[in-house]
């Protein structure tokens, strides 16, 4: 297996069809690595180390991919993460792996899509998953928690680090005294708390492979204890939020159909629209930094541009009711041209 640039060529007009007949307010056109084609993708659908039609119009046309002979079976992919330079970049693209945030549960996690080992295939829909790391530098990725929990707590205990493991979670208040004097790894407490600083280690090491920190695995404990970039220093993507009401976005809407076709929206179009614009201002404004060279670059996704929305959902209502829209123009060209006439203009 040998690393090289892939470079990433233009949208077919096929292509670019398909995302316009299935609607560009809620879908992207984003580059699928294992098939290397462009195909069309829910937004929901979409993370954010996907490369999507607008990142290749914004200069992003190639990236450091991984050859190979045949899709990897889930089984082989520690053997590749070890043969492999760059350990991490195998497991991100046999799962897809990406680091997501739901903005309403206030929860960062690890997702990607399970492979079926009959036939190698992605499921269509992305799971949390998980990462560690053990003391024999053997790096284990997984959906299943259960699995991940366990073979962690093994490393753990025959490493000698459990009770170090107690110790930072006393410390951080994320157990009681009687869980930690009691070190049972049974207790509610602790496996809540256990949880969280496996999900902190996943995202924090596929975030630092993505932001260019670091190409391997850090340890477990220095990142739950904060010796490593992780913890509360974690340098996630920063989501912020437009404070943006139902009210401004009905007015929004209305005003757009005004202009386009004369009339207000029925409380059904309005209502459809309203949860398309809700869905972009709830997903906020992401801003990310990778390291190139000598330099942080960072980039902005997501957030509402009234301009840009505006100019879609005009382009949508033209298509959609093309008859209205001539009839509003000829009222328009008539409404001119009777200012015209009476010495208006």
């Amino acid at each position: 297996m040998a690393e090289k640039t892939v470079k990433i060529p233009k949208p077919t007009g096929e292509q670019i069809l398909a995302l316009q007949r299935m609607g560009i307010s809620n879908h992207r056109l984003v580059w699928d690595r294992n098939s290397r084609t462009w195909s069309v993708k829910k937004l929901d659908d979409v993370f954010a180390a996907d490369i999507t039609y607008q990142d290749w119009q914004g200069g992003q046309k190639s990236y450091e991919g991984v050859t190979q002979t045949s899709t990897a079976m889930p089984s082989d992919v520690e053997k590749r993460v070890r043969d492999t330079t760059d350990p991490l970049i195998g497991v991100i693209e046999q799962y897809g792996l990406a680091v997501t945030t739901d903005p309403e549960r206030g929860i960062t996690q690890l997702k990607g899509f399970i492979i079926d080992p009959a036939t190698g295939k992605r499921a269509t829909t992305a799971v949390e998953h998980f990462i560690y790391l053990d003391s024999k530098n053997q790096l284990q990725v997984s959906s299943d928690y259960d699995a991940i929990k366990n073979k962690a707590l093994k490393d753990l205990k025959e490493s000698g680090q459990l009770d170090a493991l107690f110790q930072d979670l006393y410390n951080k208040k994320k157990i009681s005294k009687d869980t930690y004097n009691s070190r049972n790894t049974a207790d509610s407490a602790f496996n809540a708390a256990f949880l969280g600083a496996i999900r902190n280690y996943s995202t924090t090491v596929i975030n630092n492979r993505e932001l260019g920190l670091s190409t391997e695995a850090p340890n477990f404990l220095n990142i739950l204890k904060g010796l490593e970039t992780g913890g509360d220093e974690q340098p996630l993507g920063r989501r912020t939020f437009q404070d943006i009401s139902k009210v401004e976005l009905n007015a929004f809407i209305d005003s757009i159909y005004l202009e386009t076709l004369g009339r207000k929206p029925t409380e059904e179009q309005r209502s459809a629209k309203l949860k398309q614009l809700n869905k972009i201002v709830k997903q906020g404004v992401l801003t990310t930094e990778r390291r190139v060279g000598g330099e942080i670059q960072s980039r902005t996704t997501g957030g509402f541009d009234q301009q840009e929305q505006q100019l879609k959902l005009q382009e949508k209502l033209k298509a959609e009711n093309p008859l209205e829209y001539e009839r509003r123009q000829a009222f328009g060209f008539m409404d001119e041209l009777q200012k015209i006439m009476s010495g208006g203009m």
